[in-house]
């Protein structure tokens, strides 16, 4: 489905894949109009929505749990840093990939003090920072949902 299609649909009702893409692309406009704190926000939007896929495929594929429930455990562990060590960690030690993302953890350090500053202190953020905030969103974004990142427009990263 084009990013077109996507617009047309209520974004509380889009999918996962569907938000990601969407707030990838919102990213990439926001980098390109020089709107870096905006675009810091939205790139960090984008690698918490991949960990939503993540957990989401994880508890759906191996223990079949309501969504109800998977809802309420994503709001519970409060952002990419809460939801990435609480359950993104123990889902990984149990599938045996943590070796493979526990290199993460620094990058969505940096990220979230990036956001934070931007959304908790009003911070405003150049253009080096919204970079490497891309940078960093799209190396978790390709670590958690590999198979959504291959949807992505990662032409306009590269030009960057």
């Amino acid at each position: 489905m084009g990013n077109k299609e996507i617009t047309k649909i209520p974004y509380d009702e889009r999918t996962d894949d569907q938000k990601l893409e969407s707030n990838w692309n919102k990213a990439l406009k926001l980098f390109e109009r020089k709107d870096w704190s905006a675009c810091i926000v939205r790139a960090a939007t984008s690698a918490e929505i991949s960990a939503n896929i993540y957990i989401r495929n994880f508890l759906s594929n191996n223990f079949n749990l309501p969504a109800s429930y998977v809802d309420a455990l994503l709001i519970g562990a409060n952002g990419l840093d809460g939801k990435f060590k609480r359950l993104i960690a123990p889902a990984a030690k149990h599938l045996g990939t943590w070796n493979e993302l526990k290199v993460l953890q620094k990058k969505i350090e940096l990220l979230n003090d990036h956001r934070n500053g931007v959304v908790h202190g009003g911070k405003f953020k150049s253009k080096t920072d919204a970079k490497a905030v891309i940078e960093h969103s799209l190396i978790i974004i390709k670590g958690l949902s590999p198979h959504e990142a291959l949807k992505l427009d990662l032409q306009k990263v590269k030009k960057s």
